[in-house]
């Protein structure tokens, strides 16, 4: 949690640099920018049905451990997520 608020902290302190700071949305935008680049993503708490569908055609078919299973599953979610949700 620490590396999220850092990066989030980071993120607004270089997005404006005018006197009153007033740019809410470049500043918004480059929390979000930070957090991908230090390999976070913003996703729902619940993934939109067309998601989870994507997901299920494209998770790998076979013999999967459960840790190899959910992570690619987790992984296919995550690494997908911004082109269902808008």
């Amino acid at each position: 949690m620490a590396q999220i608020v850092d990066t989030i902290a980071q993120a607004i302190k270089r997005a404006d640099k005018t006197f009153f700071n007033e740019n809410y949305t470049k500043q918004a935008q480059a929390v979000v920018d930070g957090l991908r680049k230090a390999g976070f993503e913003i996703v729902p708490v619940k993934p939109p049905e067309v998601l989870v569908e994507y997901a299920v055609e494209n998770i790998p078919f076979g013999r999967l451990r459960p840790s190899e299973l959910i992570r690619a599953l987790y992984g296919t979610m995550v690494e997908n997520c911004r082109k269902f949700v808008s």
